[in-house]
């Protein structure tokens, strides 16, 4: 356990700054969602602020989810410091080294999801609509997302050996995370399109972007235990995709 510790003690002192930038700006988020409790803006409000709790909770959850599974930046850190090559003679190897990483980022997905639960509690509390499972669910759901993405980056920006292959390799790598995200957006409206689910995507008879039964239908199935247990089993796999791609990234040996 001392090597882990040690080996995590370095990472955080390394990405210290990035952390608590993010940390901060999370934290002034809460603050500035939460301006209108302390306003009393939903006493004026005459139907149930359901709506606005699930919609504010979800942000939430999606900038923690962001924040918490984001490339933290180590990576180009050791490439430019040129501690990736001297670490290929430490005694960790690269299994422990991996292990670590994932080790830190389910620390701060921890850290990140504490806070999140903290902040619909008191939500939960001074409006009367709980949401905790809904805002847990979507931020998990989040996590899992950016840290595929965050794995297939690692992955790829593994064979970064010099400041400018890494500079040239991000290109790459952002221009191709943007082309797969469009061409899943096109076969997702092209899915919807031939299931008919785009009559669905009409305003309500009211003048409502969504109707009330769609929108409960979703915030039952957002909070639901079984949602839950798909978007850990999801997340489960995500995290060995992750532990794989950091194993091979930190057993890469120069020729």
């Amino acid at each position: 356990m001392k090597l882990y510790r040690s080996l995590i003690y370095r990472e955080l002192k390394l990405t210290r700054k990035r952390f608590i930038l993010m940390l901060i700006l999370f934290l002034l988020m809460a603050i500035l969602m939460m301006i209108p409790l302390f306003l009393g803006g939903f006493s004026e409000l005459d139907e149930s602020p359901l709506e606005i709790v699930i919609l504010f909770s979800c942000a939430f959850a999606l900038i923690g989810g962001l924040m918490a599974g984001t490339n933290n930046g180590l990576q180009k850190a050791d490439i430019n410091s040129g501690w990736k090559r001297y670490s290929f003679v430490l005694p960790a190897t690269a299994k422990q080294q991996a292990l670590s990483d994932l080790m830190l980022k389910l620390c701060y997905i921890a850290l990140f999801g504490a806070i999140l639960v903290v902040y619909t509690l008191i939500y939960g509390y001074s409006t009367g609509c709980s949401c905790v499972f809904q805002g847990l669910n979507f931020y998990l759901g989040t996590v899992a997302a950016v840290m595929l993405i965050d794995a297939a980056y690692s992955y790829i920006i593994m064979f970064a050996k010099t400041k400018n292959e890494l500079k040239i390799i991000g290109v790459i790598a952002f221009i191709g995370a943007g082309l797969i995200l469009k061409v899943a957006d096109l076969f997702s409206m092209g899915a919807d399109f031939l299931k008919g689910d785009h009559a669905a995507e009409q305003p309500a008879e009211d003048g409502a972007l969504i109707s009330d039964a769609a929108f409960n239908r979703f915030v039952n199935v957002l909070g639901s235990g079984k949602t839950m247990l798909y978007i850990l089993a999801v997340l489960f796999v995500i995290c060995a995709l992750y532990f794989l791609a950091m194993w091979r990234s930190h057993e890469r040996r120069e020729p």
